[in-house]
């Protein structure tokens, strides 16, 4: 509003003092640079001036020209009464660019444009006019006026409204608003534009002609409607009122979408419209006048009319649910609200992969802690499986050197209190034929010798016997079936007790290896069997095939609770039975409740894994003695 103000003090200052001012600045200019001159038909605030003036100065700018004086005017005769605005510019413009060369005159709409034309030869004689205007004089168009070219920018009416019947094809009301009293027949115009649409839509002319006026019938049109909006000056000259600031409060009571029909309007409020824009027409402008400068005659430049480009706000769009998808291709959506994603997608997916990765890292190094957890928990139960598979082997070792021992002191009782005893009757019946009467046929001689045959006899067969238990003769002569079966007859005479024997199919080829440890086994659990279970009735059954052989040796003694039995720390038989079948690649099932017997069965291979080295420590063998 200061600038405003100051230009019109200025102007009608220079109109009344013309002759008394001397405008230093257009005299001290450089000679070799070339001089622009834009005339703007409104005020240097007013909408869409510099804008355009800034648009017009970039199309001027070439990288090789000689350097431009531009120098931008304002008529305001929007403001001012036409003659006054015209005769103050007239002398200003005289003063300020007295004896200076003006190489291009631009005018911007068509009150500017009669004014250059009207004062060419005073202010600017043979100088070329490049214009752009809605409407251009008889002599441009007909091209009697020379050095004179441009654009045609008339607004369409028409085709803004058929742009929004198109967006709102529901709408059967339409309010326009085209007041403009210093445009000598504007409102006339814009009937006649829009007669064709008076049989599709009620056409209503805002006849108000004051602000609040207009605002209350703005304010009255019903929703379904759609308001069109050309242009509108109160009336009274020195309003200090554009069109831009009446929009905006147009739209800030409408109940009902506003149509522009310019460019000028865009952010006020209005949805859109038909409009060609300030900046195209600014660069078109500047790049028409570098042409002329650049040597080129006006008249070979024809004139050009401006493209309609369908242009909205985005705002407005979101405003009067109007979808972006019935735009035409086409058009220019300004004012669009960037979303999060539009300003930070990059951020945004470049947090997310580091997100990504952070818990891809962070779920291997969880899984990595349950693995290590998991695995210390497996040494752990490893370590104390060990240990105590450790304390086993020690305790296992000592019972085996106690065992060792006690088989020892079996076995030297057995020679102490059986054959040695046998010997001494044998030396003592020795003894009584030395001192005989020598007749082989006496009586007394030949009762002595019956003694001594019948003790020498007790010791042979308490010597086989002994023999027998530590290795029998007939496991590696005759097999394991043989060895077994006379092993059971043995038991049976030696402990009065009964022990049946049944064999089927056990092949003749049993590696010598798998024979021994079945041969144990069975030795052990017999043993077990009678000395500690005190069975009466015993069965031993080995049936074999070509791979497998399978021992099962069960009683009627008074039987154990097997797992109490190991985890007292005793049954160092069955560990031996286990660790026996273990060594030739067999397994030992032991089943045994008190008062209900005991089966022990063996299963193993006829031959012995290559992988298992067999060790038939002389200790275990020296267990299973009797």
């Amino acid at each position: 509003m200061r600038i405003r103000v100051a230009r019109r003090l200025l102007v009608v200052a220079l109109a009344l003092t013309g002759p008394l001012v001397w405008c230093p600045a257009a005299s001290a200019q450089d000679p070799t640079a070339r001089t622009v001159l834009t005339i703007h038909w409104g005020a240097e605030d007013f909408p869409g001036t510099a804008s355009l003036d800034a648009a017009i100065r970039e199309g001027l700018q070439t990288p090789t020209a000689r350097p431009i004086n531009y120098y931008a005017e304002y008529l305001e005769s929007e403001v001012f009464p036409a003659a006054t605005a015209a005769a103050s510019l007239n002398d200003y413009i005289a003063r300020k660019f007295e004896g200076r060369r003006i190489d291009v005159v631009i005018a911007s709409t068509t009150p500017a444009l009669q004014f250059a034309l009207e004062h060419r030869q005073a202010l600017f004689p043979g100088t070329p006019i490049v214009f752009v205007a809605g409407t251009i004089p008889a002599d441009v168009a007909q091209h009697t006026a020379s050095g004179v070219t441009g654009l045609v920018s008339d607004v369409v009416f028409a085709d803004t409204l058929e742009l929004a019947l198109k967006l709102h094809p529901s709408v059967r009301k339409v309010l326009v608003v085209s007041q403009a009293p210093e445009v000598y027949g504007y409102e006339q115009r814009v009937r006649d534009a829009l007669e064709r649409f008076s049989s599709r839509v009620e056409l209503t002319y805002v006849a108000q002609q004051s602000l609040p006026g207009l605002l209350a019938t703005v304010k009255a049109v019903p929703p379904n409607s759609l308001i069109l909006f050309t242009r509108y000056i109160p009336n009274g000259v020195g309003t200090a009122m554009y069109s831009d600031e009446v929009l905006r409060r147009m739209a800030d009571v409408a109940r009902a979408p506003i149509y522009g029909t310019t460019d000028l309007y865009m952010g006020t409020g209005v949805v859109g419209g038909m409009m060609r824009g300030s900046r195209t027409t600014g660069l078109r402008l500047g790049g028409i006048a570098r042409q002329v400068l650049d040597g080129v005659p006006p008249e070979r430049i024809p004139i050009a009319s401006l493209r309609l480009v369908p242009t909205f706000d985005w705002r407005q769009l979101r405003r009067w649910h109007i979808d972006e998808s019935s735009l035409p291709p086409e058009s220019d959506v300004r004012f669009v609200t960037p979303t999060v994603w539009d300003l930070y997608h990059r951020y945004i997916i470049g947090t997310l992969a580091v997100v990504v990765v952070q818990a891809v890292l962070i779920t291997g190094l969880l899984t990595q802690r349950a693995r290590r957890r998991r695995a210390e928990q497996t040494i752990r139960a490893r370590e104390a499986t060990l240990r105590t598979s450790y304390e086993q082997i020690r305790q296992m070792a000592g019972r085996l050197i106690n065992a060792q021992e006690a088989a020892r002191a079996s076995v030297a009782q057995d020679l102490h209190d059986d054959v040695c005893q046998q010997l001494v009757f044998v030396s003592m019946g020795l003894s009584t034929l030395k001192s005989s009467s020598g007749d082989l046929q006496d009586a007394a001689t030949q009762e002595a010798l019956s003694i001594v045959e019948d003790d020498t006899r007790k010791v042979f067969e308490g010597l086989r016997r002994l023999s027998h238990d530590l290795h029998p003769a007939t496991l590696r002569l005759l097999g394991l079936a043989a060895a077994l079966r006379t092993h059971c007859a043995e038991v049976a005479r030696h402990h009065g007790v009964d022990v049946a024997f049944k064999a089927e199919a056990v092949p003749p080829s049993v590696h010598k290896d798998v024979a021994v440890s079945f041969f144990r086994i069975a030795q052990e659990a017999l043993r077990n069997s009678v000395v500690h279970g005190g069975a009466r009735h015993l069965t031993v059954s080995l049936v074999g095939s070509a791979v497998h052989l399978e021992l099962v040796v069960a009683d009627d003694g008074v039987g154990f609770d097997v797992r109490s039995v190991y985890e007292g720390g005793g049954g160092l038989g069955l560990a031996t039975m286990s660790e026996r079948a273990r060594v030739v690649g067999g397994t030992v099932a032991i089943e045994s409740q008190p008062a209900r017997g005991t089966t022990v069965r063996v299963r193993g291979p006829v031959e012995p894994p290559r992988s298992i080295a067999l060790v038939d420590a002389p200790a275990l063998d020296e267990l299973a003695a009797p």
